[in-house]
């Protein structure tokens, strides 16, 4: 089986760049709801942050999991 080369640093830059795009569309919907773009981007940061951290450490536990791993007969 192949190694998994990934690393934290290419785990936290996996989370940035997906919530980074994320952010913009939790922008977008809260404006659209709220109306209000000042409480609009402090809600779309708060969850920027809070996801990117969730994200990383669901991304590391499944580095940990060989299920569905090339090689990997676990079905």
């Amino acid at each position: 089986m192949k190694k998994d080369s990934s690393n934290p640093k290419r785990t936290l830059a996996k989370a940035i760049s997906w919530e980074s795009i994320s952010t913009v569309v939790t922008l977008a919907i809260a404006y659209l709801f709220i109306g209000n773009l000042e409480c609009s981007v402090a809600l779309a940061l708060t969850c920027l942050v809070v996801k990117i951290i969730l994200f990383f450490y669901h991304d590391r536990i499944w580095h940990q999991i060989n299920w569905g791993k090339d090689g990997n007969n676990n079905s």
